[in-house]
Order: C-alpha cells, then sequence, then structure tokens
C-alpha cells in the first residue's frame, strides 16, 4: 500500500487576502516547491460540510433543483450543505436534508469523509445515506427550490444525460456498494 509519510515542503508567509462569510482566502508562500515556482498559492478555507444520498421507504432518491449564482443555472444535486458552530456532522446532515427537502431520515448512517478538491479547498465534506425517508407536511417548502423523486433508473438516466452533475455525489454509490455489498443503480 503507498505510504503518505514522505516529507512536505515548507510554508512561509500566509495571510488572509479576502473573507466573506461563506469562505475565506488565504496567500501563502512556499519555501522549496518547485510546482509554484516562486509564486504565491491561494487556498480557499470554508466550513466543512455534508452530502447526503437519502432515500423513500419506496427507494425513491431524493433530489434537490435549486439555482446556483456560480453557474448561473439551476442544477439537480443531493441535499449537502455547511456543519454550523457546534453542530456534529449527523446533526447538520439531519438539518440539511429536513431544511432542503422536507424529509426526515429514518436511519442516517456516515458512510465516510474527504476533501471535493485537494487543490486548493481545506474543508472536508461528511458523506451520509439516509433511509427511509418520510416527508413531513408541516415543514414549510423552501422557496426556489424543487424537491424530485427518482427511481434508480432514472437517477442513472440523469447522470449519463449530464442532467445531474453533482460530480462528487457519485462516489457515495461506491460507499455504499462497498460498505453494504449493495449497488443502488445498475
Amino acid at each position: 500500500m503507498p505510504s503518505l509519510t514522505s516529507v512536505p515542503p515548507q510554508m512561509g508567509m500566509t495571510r488572509e487576502v479576502f473573507g466573506c462569510p461563506w469562505f475565506r482566502v488565504h496567500e501563502e508562500a512556499w519555501d522549496d516547491f518547485s510546482e509554484l515556482d516562486r509564486q504565491p498559492f491561494y487556498r480557499i478555507e470554508s466550513s466543512n460540510g455534508v452530502l447526503v444520498l437519502a432515500m423513500t421507504k419506496k427507494e425513491e432518491i431524493i433530489l434537490v433543483r435549486q439555482f446556483r449564482q456560480a453557474l448561473r443555472r439551476n442544477t439537480i444535486e443531493f441535499p449537502a450543505g455547511s456543519i454550523e458552530d457546534g453542530e456534529s456532522p449527523e446533526e447538520a446532515a439531519a438539518r440539511e436534508l429536513l431544511e432542503e427537502t422536507r424529509y426526515r431520515a429514518g436511519t442516517l448512517r456516515l458512510l465516510g469523509s474527504g476533501h471535493i478538491m485537494m487543490n486548493r479547498y481545506s474543508a472536508r465534506d461528511f458523506l451520509f445515506m439516509a433511509q427511509d425517508c418520510e416527508v413531513l407536511s408541516q415543514t414549510p417548502e423552501v422557496a426556489d427550490q424543487d424537491v424530485l423523486l427518482v427511481s434508480p433508473p432514472e437517477f442513472k438516466a440523469l447522470v449519463t444525460s449530464g442532467d445531474f452533475e453533482h460530480i462528487p455525489a457519485l462516489s457515495l454509490f461506491s460507499l455504499v456498494e462497498w460498505q453494504f455489498g449493495s449497488r443502488l443503480v445498475v
């Protein structure tokens, strides 16, 4: 198995060059890091987050369609969001699922965690599977968001057609298969 124990380069100066409620940008200088050729490196810090593969009791996959300003269009994605101060990843996953979809998980399992863009972002994302989800009718709907319920074959069609572009979310299917021995989408 490959080792992660090589000696990392030494970091020199670091300073915050931009900050807003959602993220901060740090400029860093790294000594003797040939890839940068003595140019500054910019690292983005934000809160850790959660990503939820949610399924109803009928084994429908729960998706969210919403407008994303960065892309200037609607997207279809899994429920996801930031972990708030003092909140555990599990609490954040349950909250985001309820806030974005009005569904509550019957069971919520942590599948793993990792980094989505290791070259630029420091945030860690926690990946969950929510099963036996039930809609709570008394929960208010979220403006400018639609909840979509799709079968596994319909989800596969969304992915293969390019309509589902939330690429990090697809790793959840491998984690489910490897941890539980069951394939959700064939």
